[in-house]
């Protein structure tokens, strides 16, 4: 088995991780296959540098799968068909199961399948379950990235694209603690809001905000409260209205690992004008961003599905191109994290995409090698 080792994004705004706890619920957000794909008349010049080649474009017809409905996923899409126009191939099928189950992801990932898709980027629904359909579609030459959460290893799917939850954690409670140190504390009790706690993820981010809290130098802050399983909005509205009602004057600090309990948080804040408190979210909600803006909250540990998108089908390019894997790097790839504050609100998507691309232009010789061919 590769091990496992964080190769960074290269980001210049503060580096760091987590592949959100991502269940939750959604409002109007139906899942979608994109019926006609966008082509051209021939695989053109692209980022490989190769010269152009008329080729049947429905060879290059790849496909990305949600885990389940959910916003965190969004970005998924523009970056998938930034990468498919940088490469002259037809846009991506986009596809999500309307649940997070295993089986409803599997007929989902065969139905793009059965409409001609050479090959998949995919957030599994389950680490576990999803080997299978995974050695399924390898066994029959259908390549698998895995992007935003990581199969069981080991795994066949090529490599996993996905964010260091632990890392991006740790960065972003010690950026809480740090802020509260400039504002003359020299003690606090910091809450935690996260997801469902029998999730790797949460379990991951748990143990690296305890591992801040532990370090000598900050001595006097606390973890008083950790509210699990709050990644759902009826969850996270009664556990936050209880914590506001019953003990919020002996809160300093509030740190959310879960995309829903940060928007409910941001949404609270801003309505109860609150600004003692220093709070962290984890995604760009729209809801988290504003408050952000508006001095509520502090800072957002952000991701960058945007960059696992293009680089899922900059990846599978390379693949159906005849190029391998290389056998000694990691299966993990760190697909990079930010911390995003006030200062750097307006540039960090340029920021995330020209790092993503700049990751690219040196992914090829890095992590695979040409086939053999005779």
């Amino acid at each position: 088995m590769r091990k496992s080792i964080a190769v960074l994004l290269a980001v210049v705004l503060l580096a760091a991780l987590s592949a959100c706890g991502i269940s939750g619920d959604i409002e109007d957000n139906q899942p979608q296959i994109e019926e006609e794909a966008k082509t051209s008349s021939y695989i053109g010049k692209n980022l490989l540098e190769e010269p152009e080649q008329f080729i049947d474009p429905a060879e290059y017809q790849f496909a990305i799968v949600y885990g389940g409905v959910h916003p965190y996923f969004d970005p998924y899409k523009p970056g998938s068909k930034a990468a498919a126009k940088d490469l002259g191939i037809p846009e991506p099928y986009i596809v999500s199961p309307k649940a997070w189950d295993q089986s409803e992801q599997n007929q989902v990932i065969d139905s793009v399948v059965a409409k001609g898709a050479k090959g998949i980027g995919m957030f599994p629904s389950d680490a576990d379950a999803s080997n299978a359909e995974i050695t399924k579609l390898a066994n029959n030459g259908i390549p698998v990235i895995a992007i935003g959460g990581s199969p069981t290893e080991p795994s066949d799917a090529v490599f996993c694209f996905a964010t260091d939850v632990g890392a991006s954690v740790a960065l972003g409670t010690q950026k809480l603690i740090d802020k509260l140190k400039e504002n003359g504390l020299t003690k606090g009790n910091i809450v935690h809001l996260c997801s469902a706690s029998n999730d790797t993820n949460t379990q991951k981010r748990q143990s690296a905000i305890r591992e801040v809290l532990a370090s000598p130098e900050n001595t006097g802050f606390t973890l008083y409260q950790e509210l699990a399983d709050t990644d759902n909005t009826e969850l996270a509205e009664t556990a936050i209205s209880e914590m506001f009602s019953s003990y919020i004057d002996e809160v300093d600090g509030i740190i959310c690992t879960g995309y829903v309990n940060a928007q409910v948080l941001a949404k609270t804040m801003m309505a109860r004008n609150e600004r003692r408190i220093v709070a962290i979210g984890i995604d760009d909600s729209q809801d988290v961003l504003d408050a952000i803006d508006q001095g509520y909250m502090y800072g957002t540990m952000t991701q960058n599905p945007w960059g696992m998108g293009y680089v899922a089908i900059y990846a599978l390019k390379l693949l159906k191109d005849g190029y391998v894997f290389r056998e000694d790097q990691p299966f993990f790839i760190n697909s990079g994290y930010f911390l995003l504050t006030k200062d750097n609100l307006k540039s960090y998507q340029k920021t995330m995409e020209e790092n993503t691309k700049a990751f690219v232009s040196t992914m090829r010789d890095l992590y695979f090698l040409p086939a053999v061919r005779y």
